[in-house]
């Protein structure tokens, strides 16, 4: 079995193949996936396994990797089985569009062809947690991390595993995610299941991406993860949402985003005339800030009864007066807003601005009716380096332990119940329905030895003495030279 180490190493070589390339952006990683798709495709046909996905039947025994190792053209080679595949099954070629391996150097062929030769990868299945999975895993969360201008296509692991816990995915649930990146919200949610020993097959997932190259990455994401049960769908998903019956929005037993934060071309000039579907029915968001027209797409496409939402937001949405006060108002008395959650900054790779999460539901328990639970877990973080912060496993079970428990929670609790409020409606409303935290949870005080304070405060005095002096010298030493 491959362990994460080594689909790490296979990822970082694979990288350094892809600087002496010249494919910009999301090129790269998706014609690295597509090569590991062929491979996922290849070993299916000496699997007894039925667990694979069974739109991949039509493909099963059509390509052979041994061709690929042996061929004389490789980037020839390797574009006739793309053409294979298509022809093998049209849906593919949507997917697999404009897969050009002609375009890399046979030599960076080879040696990706080699990497992937490992006979280890198909010993372990071709699963939600095959090796498969795992290569996958590590090569999109290796380019989200170096890649900042695109890192807007991709939720770090730690915030797709805590949205998907506040999920609490049930076996025949449909789940949409409006703005669904490479799939990894929709991925988290099938690995819960299967924690749980149910059907991970038994969901329906339904994602839109703007980002055609996104948009096929996420599905080709999904299916390497042996994953069936899915649609995905490229556009823009205000100004053409694709999941619709006649002019009526589909709706949804869970919506699951991170859309584009504070984002200002979405579309005003369109919809504050008129939008066909209905969802700005608590006002036109500004004309500058698409926050709230996210916003309420998404709760207009939850199930009317029992539609539930996750969503990660700027924390604006929480407290910004104006019109979107008023938006915010009307969701708020609208009695579907179950809690606010206000975390850290630093935990998205493409910007630095702390995030929260609006968890929305149609069908709240009788105990939170009329009310809202405020969460502070800005202090909920591990550093993962110097810019960016995560959540460990602790930080997402305490998350989620406030989230389900927290009329349950013992005041002393590993202090988690002082770091949450249960607000009435009532309350809420006169605090300009604001949701920000600060408004309703005091800060525990953290007693202060003064004499250590002093202590430290001297030794960061001295050390800024010797720096003073040692700059001093290098000056002096420069103006003799010079």
């Amino acid at each position: 079995m491959i362990i994460e180490k080594d689909a790490q190493d296979i990822t970082w070589k694979l990288f350094d193949l892809g600087r002496s390339v010249s494919l910009i952006n999301l090129e790269w990683l998706d014609h690295a996936l597509n090569l590991l798709f062929l491979k996922y495709i290849c070993d299916l046909s000496f699997t007894q396994s039925t667990t694979i996905p069974k739109r991949l039947d039509k493909l099963t025994g059509k390509i052979q990797w041994d061709n690929f190792v042996k061929a004389s053209n490789l980037g020839k080679a390797l574009d006739k089985a793309v053409e294979t595949v298509i022809e093998a099954d049209q849906e593919f070629k949507e997917i697999l569009h404009k897969t050009e391996f002609s375009k890399i150097p046979e030599r960076i062929l080879n040696e990706m062809i080699s990497l992937l030769s490992n006979p280890q990868i198909k010993n372990n299945g071709f699963g939600l947690l095959s090796n498969y999975a795992a290569i996958v895993e590590s090569i999109i969360d290796a380019k989200a991390s170096n890649q900042k201008s695109t890192g807007e296509y991709f939720t770090p692991k730690w915030i797709t595993q805590l949205m998907a816990r506040l999920v609490n995915p049930q076996e025949g649930m449909t789940i949409h995610d409006p703005v669904c990146g490479t799939g990894g919200l929709f991925i988290e949610c099938a690995k819960l299941l299967l924690q749980k020993d149910q059907d991970f097959s038994q969901l329906h997932f339904f994602g839109q991406e703007i980002d055609n190259q996104a948009s096929k990455i996420c599905q080709i994401n999904l299916l390497l993860h042996g994953l069936d049960n899915f649609k995905v769908q490229t556009g823009n998903t205000l100004r053409n949402p694709k999941f619709i019956n006649s002019d009526n929005l589909d709706q949804f037993d869970a919506v699951v985003a991170n859309p584009p934060l504070n984002i200002s071309n979405w579309g005003y000039e369109e919809f504050h005339r008129e939008d066909k579907f209905n969802r700005f029915r608590y006002g036109i968001p500004p004309r500058k800030n698409g926050d709230f027209a996210f916003l309420q797409h998404i709760i207009a496409t939850m199930r009317p009864d029992s539609g539930k939402a996750i969503i990660l937001v700027s924390p604006g949405v929480l407290f910004r007066s104006g019109v979107e006060q008023d938006i915010r108002a009307g969701i708020i008395e609208s009695d579907i807003v179950e809690a606010a959650i206000v975390l850290p900054s630093n935990l998205l790779y493409n910007t630095h601005m702390p995030l929260a999460i609006l968890i929305l539901n149609r069908n709240k328990s009788k105990a939170r009716e009329n009310k809202v639970l405020i969460v502070d877990a800005s202090n909920e973080y591990k550093k993962l380096n110097r810019r960016v912060n995560c959540f460990d496993a602790k930080n997402i079970d305490d998350i989620v332990e406030i989230f389900n428990d927290f009329e349950k929670l013992d005041e002393n609790k590993l202090g988690l119940a002082k770091f949450a409020s249960l607000q009435d409606i009532e309350n809420i409303r006169k605090n300009d329905y604001q949701l920000n935290a600060n408004r309703y949870i005091t800060a525990p005080r953290t007693r202060i030895n003064v004499k250590e304070k002093r202590i430290e405060l001297n030794s960061l005095e001295n050390q800024r003495l010797q720096l003073e002096d040692k700059m001093d010298r290098i000056l002096e030493e420069l103006e003799m030279i010079i």
